[in-house]
C-alpha cells in the first residue's frame, strides 16, 4: 500500500513528501500535543491523520479505513477541562474527576449510537462504527467532500434566497425532527456546522453532548455567538429542543438576509433587534416571516417548541396559501390555468381592492369547504341512523334514547354555561391541512404539535388537546397530532399537467415527493407551464420518490398590437403625479403566488420603495 497523505489521504508519489495536492508537510504539519499523532493506527485498521476539528468534548482527525480503503472521519471523546493525554496515547480523567468523565463519556456513546441507528437520515454524516481505545470512546464516520454553508453564502455574494435555500433546510429539518425525538439536540446549529456535499445535501456534523454546549457545567461551553439560544448562556436554564429551534432559525436568517443575528446573550426580552434588509423582506412570503419571528423568541416559552412545528409554518402553509390562490385563479379561468400577464398597477387603490378581493374570495372557498364537510358528516349520521332503525326498530319508549344513534348538533356547540366558553369540536380522523386555515366554533384554531408515522393517510389528525366537549375559552387553540403516513406509504401521483411549475412543485413537494425539472420543446402548454410528469398522473408512488415535471419552453406568441397604444397617454400622467407620495418599487400583493410583475413599456421607471430596510418585530 502506497504511503498517504495525512493531509488529504491521498497517495504520496515517496514518503514523507509535501503533498502536491493539499501541501502537507509531515515535518511541519503536525498535530497538537493534546491531540493524537499523524498516523497513528486504531483497531487495527484506522489510521488517524491532522486534526481537523476540536470541541469541547471531542476531537475531530481526518482518517483513512483500510478495510474499506477509503477515507473518512474519525471523531474522539477528549473532554479537555477534566482529562488529559498521557504519554502512549491514552486519555485519562483528571484527580477527582472519574465519575463525571465516564458520566459523559457514557452520553458520548449513546449520541453516537443513536446516529449509528439512524445514519439513512440523508442531513447527517453518517457514524458507522463506535469502538472504545485508549481510556475513551471513538466514532467513525463517513467521509464527505464538500464547502461549509459559510463559504457557499459566500461564494454567492453574501445571501442565497429564499426559494433557493428552502429545499436544503427542509431536508436538514425533517432529519432534525427525527434527532430531537430521538433525545438528541446538536446545540450549535450554524452556518459553519453545516457541510453542502458535492451532491448539494446539507449534512449536519459536529455533534457533542449537551453539556458541552451550556454555561455552568464541567465543559468549557462551546457556544456559537448569534446562534447559541439565550438560555445557553445561563447555568440554570433548561436547554432543549427549542434551542436548536433557535440555532436552525438564526442559520436560515442568516442564509438568507446576509446579516449575521445577534448574540443570544445580548439579547433583551423580546427585544426588536433583529434587521431584515427591505428587498427580502419583499422577496419572503408573510408566513416564514413569521415563522422566523416566533423562532427567534428570547424565552423559550414563547419560541416555537419543535422543529416539526417550524418546518411545517415555513413548508405547508405557504404551499397551502398558493394552492389556494392558484384555485382562486382557475375559477376565473373555465377550470384550465394559464399565465396571466402582470401589469405594474399605479393606483394604490386598486392594490388594496386587490388584497380585499382576494381575502372574500378565500374565505367564500373556506366557508363551501366547510360546509360541505358539514353536510357530508350530517348524511352520514342520517345514513346511519336509518341503517340502525332497519336493523333493530324504534325503541318502545319515545322518551328513551339509551340507544338512540348520536347526532350531530349544530347548537350543542354554543351551549356552553359561559359565554366566554366554548364546546371544543371533535377533529380526530379530519384532515389537518383542510382544517388549519380556518376557525372551529368560538374561534378555535387547530394547531399542530408534532407528526408521527402511523397507519393512517398522511395528514389524518390522530389526537386533539383539549379533548372533544371540553369547555374552553373563545380563540383557544387545540393542538394535535397528525399522521405522517405509513414509512412505506403509497400515494397516486396528482394531475398537475396546466399548473405553474412552482406551484405544481410545492404541491408534490407538500405530499412528501421528491421533484426535479426538464424542459420539453414540444407541448400545448406556453413556456412555464407544467405538461406532464413522469411517472404519469395516478401512478402511486411511495413518499420520497422523485417526481419529474415536464415544464414547457415554447415561447408564447405575441399578437397584441393595442395594449402599448391604450395606456401611453395616462400611464405617464398617473405614475409623475403620484411619484412623491407614493412608496416606490413594485411590492407583490401575495409573493406566494405572484411572480416579478412586468413592465407594460409606458413606464419609464419602477417605483422602488424609499425604506433602507425593516426592523423585524
Amino acid at each position: 500500500m502506497a504511503k498517504l497523505c495525512m493531509g488529504c489521504m491521498n497517495p504520496l508519489p515517496q514518503a514523507d513528501a509535501v503533498c502536491t495536492v493539499c501541501g502537507y508537510d509531515p515535518t511541519n504539519d503536525r498535530n497538537p500535543d493534546h491531540c493524537l499523532p499523524a498516523a497513528s493506527a486504531l483497531q487495527g485498521h484506522y489510521i488517524v491523520g491532522r486534526c481537523v476539528g476540536e470541541g469541547s468534548d471531542h476531537l475531530m482527525y481526518l482518517g483513512y479505513d483500510r478495510q474499506l480503503r477509503e477515507p473518512c472521519f474519525i471523531q474522539e471523546f477528549y473532554p479537555g477541562t477534566i482529562g488529559r493525554r498521557d504519554t502512549i496515547g491514552g486519555v485519562q480523567p483528571m484527580g477527582g474527576c472519574e465519575r463525571i468523565f465516564e458520566e459523559y463519556a457514557d452520553r458520548f456513546r449513546r449520541n453516537m449510537r443513536i446516529l449509528a441507528r439512524m445514519r439513512e437520515l440523508p442531513a447527517v454524516v453518517p457514524v458507522y462504527d463506535i469502538f472504545e481505545e485508549n481510556g475513551t470512546v471513538y466514532a467513525a464516520s463517513d467521509y464527505c467532500q464538500g464547502m461549509t454553508l459559510t463559504k457557499k453564502i459566500k461564494l454567492a455574494g453574501g445571501r442565497i434566497p429564499w426559494q433557493e435555500a428552502r429545499p436544503m433546510f427542509m431536508s436538514l429539518l425533517a432529519t432534525l425532527t427525527h434527532l430531537n425525538d430521538a433525545g438528541i439536540c446538536h446545540l450549535a446549529i450554524c452556518p459553519d456546522n453545516i457541510l453542502i456535499g458535492s451532491d448539494g445535501k446539507a449534512r449536519l456534523r459536529s455533534f457533542s453532548i449537551a453539556a458541552a454546549r451550556q454555561a455552568g457545567t464541567d465543559l468549557s461551553p462551546e457556544l456559537k455567538s448569534g446562534y447559541a439560544a439565550p438560555e445557553q448562556y445561563y447555568a440554570d436554564e433548561e436547554v432543549g429542543a427549542p434551542a436548536d429551534v433557535y440555532g436552525v432559525a438564526a442559520t436560515i436568517f442568516r442564509t438568507v438576509t446576509g446579516n449575521e443575528p445577534p448574540a443570544g446573550d445580548n439579547r433583551a426580552k423580546n427585544s426588536d433587534d433583529l434587521f431584515m434588509p427591505a428587498e427580502v423582506a419583499e422577496e419572503l412570503t408573510q408566513p416564514v416571516c413569521v415563522a422566523l419571528f416566533n423562532a427567534l423568541q428570547v424565552l423559550p416559552e414563547n419560541r416555537t417548541a419543535t422543529i416539526a412545528e417550524l418546518r411545517d409554518q415555513l413548508s405547508v402553509t405557504p404551499t397551502v396559501s398558493a394552492l389556494v390562490d392558484e384555485v382562486e385563479e382557475d375559477i376565473q379561468r373555465d377550470g384550465k390555468p394559464e399565465r396571466k400577464e402582470k401589469k405594474v398597477k399605479k393606483e394604490p387603490e386598486k392594490k388594496e381592492k386587490t388584497a380585499d378581493s382576494r381575502k372574500k374570495q378565500r374565505a367564500i372557498i373556506l366557508t363551501v369547504v366547510c360546509c360541505v364537510v358539514a353536510a357530508l358528516l350530517i348524511a352520514g349520521a342520517i345514513f346511519l341512523a336509518t341503517m340502525w332503525q332497519s336493523l333493530w326498530g324504534t325503541p318502545d319508549d319515545p322518551d328513551d334514547t339509551s340507544t338512540a344513534l348520536p347526532t350531530i348538533s349544530t347548537t350543542s356547540k354554543t351551549t356552553a354555561k359561559d359565554d366566554k366558553l366554548v364546546v371544543v369540536d371533535n377533529v380526530l380522523g379530519l384532515n389537518y391541512y383542510a382544517l388549519r386555515d380556518g376557525k372551529l366554533n368560538g374561534d378555535l384554531t387547530v394547531v399542530l404539535d408534532y407528526m408521527r408515522f402511523s397507519d393512517k393517510p398522511a395528514g389524518t389528525i390522530l389526537s386533539q388537546e383539549p379533548a372533544a366537549s371540553a369547555e374552553v375559552e373563545k380563540g383557544t387553540e387545540i393542538r394535535v397530532v397528525i399522521s405522517n403516513g405509513m414509512k412505506d406509504e403509497k400515494i397516486a401521483v396528482p394531475d398537475v399537467s396546466g399548473w405553474t411549475e412552482q406551484h405544481a412543485r410545492l404541491y408534490l413537494e407538500a405530499l412528501g415527493f421528491q421533484v426535479k425539472t426538464v424542459e420539453v420543446q414540444i407541448s400545448n402548454f406556453e413556456k412555464g407551464i407544467v405538461d406532464g410528469t413522469d411517472p404519469a398522473a395516478g401512478t402511486e408512488k411511495r413518499l420520497g420518490d422523485t417526481i419529474t415535471l415536464r415544464v414547457s419552453a415554447v415561447e408564447p406568441t405575441t399578437t397584441t398590437t393595442e395594449a402599448p397604444t391604450t395606456t401611453t397617454t395616462e400611464a405617464p400622467t398617473t405614475t409623475t403625479t403620484e411619484a412623491d407620495n407614493t412608496t416606490s418599487g413594485t411590492v407583490e400583493d401575495d409573493p406566494a403566488t405572484s411572480g416579478n410583475l412586468e413592465d407594460d413599456g409606458n413606464t419609464t421607471e419602477n417605483t422602488t420603495t424609499t425604506r433602507k430596510g425593516l426592523f423585524f418585530w
